[in-house]
């Protein structure tokens, strides 16, 4: 039944038409020929040579249209698919974040000075420098700027830092505290001493705590800060290490084993909890490891530096036997230890692909050691010596004694109880 009345429904063939109509206006908007037309019509335009101009005008014309529409559909999806990062707290952060990336691109590398003490503990962030001790938290930028400064409250305080946060932990409390680069943004108190800790790329981050039994648990957190799961062991925790694009977690542990002392790294799925692999070391205290990347993982003990693949088979393994381990150093540029053996001085390093980069005897004390692409930075009693391995040589830079922080191929800090020294290397 059709009343006289009322909203007259659409055919099928006016509303083809209507869609037919919007998508010649939509072709016609991104047609370069109107356009061209139009500037034809201009009176500036009157003779045959303006069709060329004409022509690139137009072509201009659409592709600036072109642009604002992938512009428009890029902010419509970051929003969409960000909705919940879209707060107050992070919009202010991210203004303030502009002048800190601008003190990294225009930073001179100036001396950074800070209230003497003499534990320190110095971690490179974002470009800038952490300090922390048992009075103070403070934050640099690259030009010296200090973007962050409270007290502490920590008695025994560590830092670790990644792309994102930093995190401070307390190895005579059961308290941490997670910072960006002005403010504390998250804080937990545990139920035992926290002994550990290390960030992942995307911001989820591990944290160790052990009994006076000296039995651990690993905390894993994600990205949000909620913690996910939790590994318990009745084994001494000594390390713990993320690859969370690989979707690994490296817990290291320490005990007894045949009565020589077993050093182990437990890998585990991030996603999924389940054990992967078991590294077993016997008679060998660990010192440090890490993922070097997807493809390698290194260990370096008090013996030995070992090198696995991602399966954790051994690839490669250097012994240093009866020398004693000046430096050591684990990260995604490689793995280096220095060791003194019958009064020599002996560098080796490993690139992150595994590979033997730098094994070589040393004319001066090494103090600390570490490798950024294909060069090797050995700091000595009185500065600090760049090799690079392609052809061995060397470039030295004098300095005060300190902990020794790689900032690139070519820029070394070396931090000391009262301030952090930039050492420019030619490039």
């Amino acid at each position: 039944m059709r009343f006289p009345f009322g909203k007259k429904n659409k055919s099928d063939t006016e509303s083809i038409s209507e869609a037919s109509n919007f998508f010649s206006r939509v072709g016609r908007f991104f047609n370069p020929e109107p356009q061209k037309e139009k500037v034809l019509r201009h009176e500036d335009f009157n003779s045959a040579g303006d069709a060329y101009y004409a022509t690139v005008a137009a072509g201009y014309k659409v592709s600036q249209r072109i642009i604002v529409l992938l512009l428009i559909l890029f902010l419509v999806f970051s929003f969409v698919t960000n909705f919940n990062e879209i707060t107050y707290d992070n919009f202010f952060y991210l203004l303030k974040d502009f002048s800190a990336a601008v003190d990294v691109e225009a930073t001179n590398y100036q001396t950074l000075s800070y209230d003497s003490n003499t534990r320190h503990f110095f971690s490179l962030y974002r470009g800038g420098l952490v300090v922390v001790n048992t009075a103070n938290i403070s934050a640099f930028t690259a030009t010296g700027r200090r973007t962050l400064s409270e007290g502490s409250n920590f008695s025994s305080p560590c830092v670790e830092s990644s792309g994102k946060y930093f995190i401070i932990y307390d190895t005579a409390g059961n308290e941490f505290s997670v910072y960006n680069s002005f403010a504390r943004i998250y804080n937990e108190e545990l139920d035992y001493p926290v002994t550990g800790a290390t960030f992942a790329e995307d911001g989820s981050m591990a944290v160790i705590t052990r009994d006076i039994s000296h039995n651990s648990m690993v905390h894993v957190y994600n990205k949000n800060f909620k913690r996910v799961f939790t590994v318990p062991s009745d084994k001494y925790a000594f390390d713990v290490e993320m690859n969370s694009d690989y979707d690994r977690l490296a817990i290291s542990y320490y005990g007894i084993g045949d009565g020589s002392g077993r050093s182990e790294v437990v890998v585990r799925s991030l996603s999924t909890t389940e054990e992967f692999a078991t590294v077993c070391i016997d008679g060998e205290l660990l010192i440090e490891c890490g993922f070097l990347s997807d493809e390698r993982f290194a260990v370096i003990t008090d013996r030995s530096i070992r090198i696995y693949d991602k399966y954790f088979e051994e690839l490669e393994t250097y012994n240093y036997n009866n020398g004693v381990v000046s430096g050591y150093r684990v990260s995604e540029q490689g793995a280096a230890v220095s060791y003194t053996l019958n009064s020599k001085n002996i560098a080796v390093v490993f690139d992150a692909k595994g590979n033997l980069l730098y094994n070589e005897t040393v004319n001066d004390n090494i103090k600390d050691i570490d490798v950024y692409g294909e060069y090797v930075f050995l700091r000595t009693d009185t500065g600090v010596i760049r090799v690079n391995t392609r052809n061995l040589n060397e470039e030295f830079l004098s300095s005060g004694q300190g902990k020794m922080l790689i900032y690139g191929v070519d820029t070394a800090l070396v931090c000391g109880d009262a301030k952090a020294e930039y050492l420019v290397f030619e490039e």
